[in-house]
This record gives structure tokens, sequence and C-alpha cells, in this order.
């Protein structure tokens, strides 16, 4: 039987779980490219908004928050950070500063990479869709 914890942990990265039956189900012949569109948009989502990351919004310091936070766009906690996180999206210089940080960590990266890979295979799908 499944423990509580290991539930709470493939809740958390439910994502990710997804990415990789995307890529179960390319190949398959008998999957419609629209259902893979909707699950890789599914993916993205869930990297921009839910996926476990740092926090990386600029402290007093000048240094980078350190605390978790849900996803590429969101914050942490704190209210500040979540507003300078979007913020840092839309900014040009703020927006390469931000993807150095994002890219720091482990979490970052596969959030990032994840999002890449799900907008790829949204836009294929998509394109398959159209194109049939």
């Amino acid at each position: 039987m499944v423990g509580r914890k290991t539930k709470r942990k493939l809740g958390n990265l439910w994502g990710y779980l997804l990415l990789v039956a995307v890529a179960f189900l390319w190949p398959l012949p008998s999957v419609e490219p629209g259902i893979i569109a909707i699950l890789s948009a599914f993916v993205v989502l869930y990297c921009l908004f839910q996926a476990p990351t740092w926090c990386c919004a600029t402290t007093r310091d000048n240094g980078f928050c350190r605390n978790n936070a849900h996803g590429i766009l969101l914050g942490c906690h704190f209210r500040q950070h979540k507003w300078q996180k979007v913020k840092m999206a839309f900014r040009e210089q703020a927006l390469t500063k931000a993807g150095g940080r994002m890219l720091g960590g482990i979490g970052g990266k596969a959030a990032s990479l994840s999002a890449v890979a799900g907008t790829v295979s949204a836009g294929a799908a998509t394109i398959t869709l159209l194109v049939k």
C-alpha cells in the first residue's frame, strides 16, 4: 500500500508524470493529436503555476530568495515576491536575470525544460491536427 507521503509527493509532481505519458503517447498511431495537445497544455500550465521551484525574487540585500515557490511565474509566500516574479516575466532586463536565477537549481531546470517540451509538443500536435 502506498503511504501518505508518497501520495503527496506524486500529487505535487503530476505534471512531470503527465509529460512522460505524453512522450509515450506520441509514437502510438491510435492516439488523436488533439488529446496530445490538451495533455501538453496541462504540462505547460503545471510548469508555469504549480511545479516546485525556488522563488528567486530579489531580496533587500540584492541576493535572491531561496524559499519554495509554485511554478516558474509565481513567487513564495511573501506577497511582494509573487508580484515581483510576475513583473520580471514582462521586463526585458529582468527576464534574463530571472532566467539565470531560475536555471540555477534542479527544480527550475526541470520546470523550464518541461515547459519548453510541453510547448513544442502542443504546437506539433496542433499542427498535426490542422494538417489532417
